[in-house]
């Protein structure tokens, strides 16, 4: 009966040696898993901050300490939107923090100048995290700096909008250039008796406009990589109709599709070629009914088509083989065939048409195309 208060004493004492060992084995463990916590959060490459249900700092990385100069004991255990006299108290950063927290993390862009650091370019997201043992709520804020990659599309930007206003000018004094061209061929064609001559002078007037208008386009439009067609052809129809004032209608019904500037000069080139031929021989004779030469061009997949047709007097068999080795018509044939890559076909029924094919270069956006049949 005595030994039995002893034994009781002896189990009870063992009871809290062992509930004592394992009381201090699970602290260890505890710490070792903070620890372990605590150099995950470390070791994440952005700022990372850990909050709890009250928006209180419960963690944060060096990443963060460093850039914003911060220290831990300025920052844990304090309300995140209060550290520092407010660094962080603004609408986008307190929208973000208000919101409700799910898996899915909510990102805000930043732009915004901070004390001691100047101004910063961030992207901050928020996520939430619940640890189920006590039901404790805690959101994860990360912050990335994209300062220097703003910075640096910045500075992209304004050498693209520099380089952008440069070739403008270019292309400006370039149409300049040229139209002064054109005046002293005008001026010097008027001087000269031989009608022979003078057509020459007219015809290589009549080509320098028609390189001038795509320069004029390019000068107005504020682009450097592309020309929208229909500005250029309009440009120079209305060329033309100034140099021979003959009462020729050119009805212009083009899809706008962009083509590169040489592109769009090789193609004015043939125009002028074209519609020069038109006003010069399709309509001698006629004194009376419409004069009309209709451009038209539509994209199929990818392929420029161009179709241009008058209502004039054709041509004859004779006068297709004549015509066909003039310089104007050898000149249209180089210029499609072995600049542009492309197809022309000639044909002649109550009129002449003609039809132009090639592809569009590569990496120019075309709005969608209008199919386009003119018809005399």
């Amino acid at each position: 009966m005595e030994g039995e208060p002893k034994t009781e004493i002896v189990k009870i004492i063992s009871q809290l040696k062992k509930e004592i060992i394992e009381r201090k084995w699970a602290e260890k463990k505890s710490r070792d898993a903070l620890d372990y916590a605590e150099s995950i959060i470390d070791s994440v490459k952005h700022p990372l901050v850990v909050l709890d249900e009250e928006r209180k700092v419960v963690s944060a990385n060096m990443a963060f300490y460093d850039l914003f100069t911060l220290t831990p004991g300025a920052v844990l255990g304090q309300p995140f939107l209060k550290l520092s006299d407010g660094l962080f108290s603004f609408d986008a950063m307190k929208n973000l923090l208000a919101a409700r927290l799910g898996s899915e993390p909510r990102v805000v862009e930043i732009d915004r100048t901070f004390a001691f650091v100047g101004r910063k370019f961030l992207k901050a997201a928020v996520q939430g995290l619940q640890y189920n043992i006590k039901h404790l709520r805690f959101a994860f804020l990360t912050i990335e700096d994209v300062t220097e990659q703003k910075i640096g599309e910045e500075r992209l930007r304004k050498a693209l909008q520099d380089k952008s206003v440069l070739v403008k000018e270019v292309h400006h004094r370039v149409k300049n250039n040229l139209q002064i061209l054109s005046s002293l061929l005008a001026l010097q064609a008027t001087g000269i008796g031989d009608d022979e001559k003078r057509k020459v002078l007219e015809d290589g007037r009549a080509r320098v406009l028609a390189i001038s208008a795509v320069h004029e386009s390019l000068s107005s439009n504020g682009s450097v990589e592309y020309v929208a067609l229909l500005e250029p052809i309009h440009r120079l129809v209305s060329n033309l109709d100034s140099i021979y004032d003959d009462g020729v209608c050119c009805e212009i019904d083009v899809c706008e599709a962009n083509v590169s500037i040489d592109q769009a000069t090789l193609l004015c080139l043939v125009l002028n070629e074209i519609v020069t031929n038109a006003h010069k021989h399709a309509f001698v004779g006629r004194e009376a009914g419409p004069k009309r030469v209709l451009i038209g061009a539509a994209v199929e997949d990818g392929t420029l088509v161009v179709k241009i047709s008058d209502n004039g007097k054709g041509l004859s068999g004779i006068e297709a083989d004549t015509v066909s080795e003039t310089l104007g018509f050898t000149l249209i044939r180089n210029l499609v065939e072995n600049q542009l890559q492309g197809q022309w076909a000639m044909k002649s029924f109550d009129g002449l048409s003609h039809e132009l094919r090639f592809k569009i270069e590569d990496g120019l956006e075309l709005p969608p195309a209008n199919c386009l049949d003119p018809a005399p």
